[in-house]
């Protein structure tokens, strides 16, 4: 049965210790990224990850860098976009994938394609993945995305009309039924749609819930991710006040529901996400890509160990641009140990760690350099050892999941700190 028990409680306490520890950066020297480790770039998958950072409305619970839109401020911001993008090409660096987040990432089409165009023309482009919202599902919209997005992600997080409602998206996107009819149209347009929902609202019920996963049967997308809702200390007191507090029980007793309904017509990818009949696009980044080049006013980077964090300002991002600077603000390192127990924690997520793996990309032995933490799973019954890989158990999927939650409500703290500092002006 999966439940926060104990090993649960205690790896969520020390991912929330080590958030709080290692998440405080601080201001970088720097003016561009460092240049590519010469003796990585042939075994190594950086990924180029995109921010694009407008919305026509601000959602409440987002921590996520973003302004209302203007078209102007958006135009100018594209073109100084694909200037960083210049100068990480200059740098040296090469990309087999891409990944464009948000903010609306599709909130200006046609410049959009511009900038999927320049990486295709600068990089080895290999497959890209774009967040969207129901909004940008127009098939006219759509069409200019064949052959530039292979994988479009939708945030639909619910249909549930109560919950919609509720959290402010009701009135921006619709009721659930003409989320789920758009949907329904834009399937097979492109190569991949993938749905994000969200479970663990306040009060949500299994019953809630099951109406949400029989509407995913039903449409059979090519992919599902399922997130517990997760949200920083300031946005989480904002949501206790609008429509109650999250239950930790109920999130674990959501997520067997979850692994339950869709093991006949799903499979599993990590511990949120699932391919329809095992569809072979997966664009977990944290899994895949070790390490990673953010552009755009407030992306990170994760680059030999250190972590940078652009400037969420977008009158600074102007300005750094047009002096022939990137984006970088901000930055911490950290230790080998750290990198290892992170890796650990992000491939177990994936569904394996496995030892040659590990030492081929990261020159460690897993079960020496982190043997506390492998004997801890293990004993903990959250992790099974076969061969040379370790695989979480039903259990460990749970306890990996929770954790990946505690790490990105972490990263939320680093956004919201960054945009604690902005001026009216820097808007």
């Amino acid at each position: 049965m999966i439940q926060q028990n104990l090993s649960t409680k205690l790896a969520n306490y020390i991912m929330r210790y080590a958030t709080q520890h290692y998440l405080h950066l601080k201001k970088s020297k720097r003016t561009k990224l460092p240049l590519p480790n010469p003796q990585k770039v042939k075994s190594k998958n950086y990924l180029l990850y995109i921010h694009i950072p407008f919305c026509a409305t601000l959602c409440t619970y987002c921590s996520f860098n973003r302004f209302l839109f203007q078209e102007e401020k958006a135009r100018i911001y594209f073109m100084n976009l694909r200037k960083e993008m210049q100068m990480v090409k200059d740098l040296g660096y090469d990309f087999s994938a891409v990944y464009v987040g948000g903010g609306t990432t599709s909130i200006l089409p046609d410049e959009l394609c511009k900038t999927l165009d320049l990486a295709k023309a600068l990089f080895n482009i290999q497959e890209i993945s774009c967040e969207s919202d129901p909004n940008h599902l127009q098939r006219e919209t759509l069409e200019q995305f064949k052959g530039r997005i292979d994988r479009l992600s939708v945030g639909v997080q619910t249909f549930d009309d109560g919950i919609l409602r509720k959290i402010g998206r009701y009135e921006k996107f619709g009721g659930g039924e003409v989320t789920r009819q758009k949907l329904e149209s834009a399937l097979g347009i492109l190569p991949i749609l993938n749905v994000d929902l969200i479970f663990n609202f306040p009060n949500q019920t299994q019953e809630m819930l099951a109406r949400d996963l029989k509407i995913i049967q039903e449409l059979k997308p090519n992919q599902l991710t399922t997130y517990p809702l997760m949200s920083s200390p300031s946005v989480k007191s904002i949501l206790k006040r609008s429509i109650g507090e999250v239950d930790l029980q109920n999130e674990a007793r959501l997520y067997a529901q979850i692994l339950d309904t869709l093991s006949s017509d799903f499979i599993p990818l990590s511990s949120w996400a699932f391919s329809y009949k095992g569809s072979e696009i997966f664009d977990e980044y944290v899994v895949n890509n070790d390490e990673y080049v953010g552009i755009g006013s407030g992306s990170f980077s994760f680059l030999d160990g250190t972590l940078y964090v652009n400037t969420f300002s977008l009158k600074n991002y102007a300005q750094k641009i047009q002096n022939g600077q990137m984006g970088v603000e901000r930055e911490r390192k950290y230790s080998k140990k750290s990198q290892l127990q992170y890796r650990l924690m992000v491939e177990l997520f994936g569904g394996e760690a496995n030892k040659e793996r590990f030492k081929m990309l990261y020159g460690a032995d897993l079960e020496k350099d982190l043997l506390k933490e492998v004997t801890f799973l293990r004993l903990s019954g959250n992790i099974v050892k076969k061969g040379t890989s370790y695989y979480p158990t039903q259990k460990g999927k749970y306890l990996f999941l929770s954790m990946m939650k505690e790490f990105y409500i972490g990263m939320d703290c680093v956004r919201e700190e960054s945009r604690a500092m902005l001026q009216e002006e820097d808007m």
